[in-house]
């Protein structure tokens, strides 16, 4: 028995986020189904963490138990020859037996990607969520780091999620910006459904003006998905990589 680490990358546009889900294209399943036919077994892939419907990967994490003997490159260059182009293996290495991708992750990378001039270009317009216009980077700045530390995110995050414990560590916030695009980078011990795009979300309104920095610390006071912005678009969001 072997335990196999992937890193996987992918366009997520097409794809219902990363978990099977019957009857609907995923990469956690497109992966199982590919990887089953080479290795002639059933297999289960262990993400790092379960991406939403339409969000993207540089460095998703990815791991799976499997009896076999088949040399690691050519099992790589086997998956990447019949994954479908928006999917791709980018290492395979083999790991311990009690290395679990999502339960051994120290802390992840995300980006989020948004496009301030008017006209997106099409070589980005998968990537990016458009805003059209300039925003305020001093107030921008100001609430960003108002997420740095240990915070509970429950304003932050899905009213559905399952997760009883909210409470998550930012390592690192901040934005990146260039003449047409800003890039919101941000490390965690760990991320709720939603919580990178409703941090964005509420950051872009501080920008326009109709929120102000400082209601940042009242809306982790009131725990209440309520109290902070609307959610950014998927299509903007790329888990970047994982430290373990």
């Amino acid at each position: 028995m072997r335990n196999l680490k992937l890193t996987v990358a992918y366009d997520g546009t097409d794809y219902h986020g990363w978990q099977s889900q019957p009857g609907v294209p995923t990469v956690q399943g497109t992966l199982e189904e590919i990887l089953g036919r080479i290795l002639d077994q059933p297999i289960r892939v262990h993400g790092s963490g379960r991406t939403d419907a339409g969000v993207h990967a540089h460095g998703q994490i990815a791991n799976f138990t499997a009896e076999m003997t088949m040399d690691l490159d050519a099992l790589d260059r086997g998956v990447n020859a019949l994954l479908p182009s928006d999917i791709r293996v980018l290492a395979v290495e083999e790991v311990r037996l009690d290395f679990h991708a999502r339960k051994s992750a120290r802390s992840k990378r995300y980006e989020y990607h948004v496009w301030t001039s008017p006209v997106v270009s099409p070589f980005h317009t998968r990537y990016v969520h458009p805003v059209g216009h300039q925003l305020d980077v001093e107030a921008v700045d100001l609430a960003t780091a108002l997420f740095i530390g240990r915070h509970d995110f429950t304003s932050f995050s899905a009213t559905s999620a399952k997760a009883e414990d909210r409470v998550r560590s930012v390592l690192e916030a901040r934005w990146d910006r260039g003449q047409d695009e800003w890039v919101f980078r941000i490390q965690a011990d760990g991320f709720l459904q939603y919580m990178v795009r409703t941090i964005v979300g509420t950051l872009i309104e501080v920008g326009r003006g109709r929120i102000a920095a400082g209601d940042i610390s009242a809306m982790f006071e009131a725990a209440d998905r309520a109290a902070a912005g609307p959610s950014a678009p998927a299509k903007g969001l790329h888990m970047v990589s994982v430290e373990y």
